[in-house]
């Protein structure tokens, strides 16, 4: 985690800090040595979100591209006191989550069902096939244009071959990193690639990102839920021109 409470203040790890876990209230060593991106440890994690797991420092860097007041929030149902940490919760409401390792469906969709209006950040690096698929990205994607106007929004029907199937029915918008931890240089080229959730016309919309373009729609509060359903709403009623990508 990145976040330990000290004194009843939230902080960041500071060398040879001791502090409490927001969550479990369990004790917390700062780690902050010279290779990876400083952090907290559980001393025992037993108590602690179950939803929880470790975290490598690409999960971590990202986390870190959002203000403090914005990381690891608790939030609870107030209909039945489950509560769980959320990577990000932004100030628009959307809570967004960061996802390294494999997810089992049963967990991922559990998180969907509890976070609602969220974003998935997922590790592409991960499996090798994965990273090899989407290098062909531009020949499987048909980009939509208005009059002559390229909109950088691109439609699929081959969302299958290209990214990792396990994603592919989540009803929240899934943006796919392939700069990972087990990157190459060729996937660090890569852009991101943001899966809106559903079908338009059939097929799967995808709208490929710089790292910085997505971060500007987050942090400005343009990504949520709602202009998540605008945007496929508007793909829908457009007579398409097409150009490949």
């Amino acid at each position: 985690m990145l976040t330990a409470n000290i004194d009843g203040t939230r902080s960041r790890p500071l060398p040879g800090a001791v502090g409490t876990c927001p969550f479990c209230e369990s004790e917390m060593i700062a780690r902050c040595g010279e290779v990876r991106v400083h952090h907290w440890a559980h001393k025992s994690k037993l108590d602690c979100d179950p939803w929880w797991e470790p975290e490598t420092d690409w999960h971590r860097n990202w986390k870190n591209e959002f203000p403090l007041r914005w990381q690891e929030q608790i939030l609870r149902d107030k209909a039945t006191g489950e509560k769980h940490i959320a990577d990000v919760f932004t100030l628009a409401g959307l809570t967004v989550e960061v996802q390294h390792s494999h997810l089992e469906p049963q967990e991922r969709r559990a998180r969907e069902a509890f976070y609602q209006n969220m974003l998935w950040i997922v590790d592409g690096s991960r499996l090798d096939g994965d990273r090899k698929s989407v290098q062909a990205w531009q020949g499987a994607l048909t980009q939509i244009v208005q009059g002559q106007r390229e909109t950088n929004l691109y439609l699929t029907d081959k969302a299958e071959d290209l990214f990792p199937r396990g994603w592919l029915d989540s009803p929240a918008p899934v943006c796919f990193d392939y700069a990972g931890p087990k990157s190459d240089a060729t996937c660090a080229e890569l852009p991101l690639f943001l899966l809106y959730p559903g079908t338009v016309h059939h097929r799967r919309l995808v709208e490929p990102l710089p790292r910085d373009g997505l971060l500007r729609s987050i942090l400005s509060e343009r990504l949520n839920a709602h202009a998540v359903q605008d945007i496929k709403q508007r793909v829908a009623a457009l007579r398409l021109g097409r150009r490949r990508g």
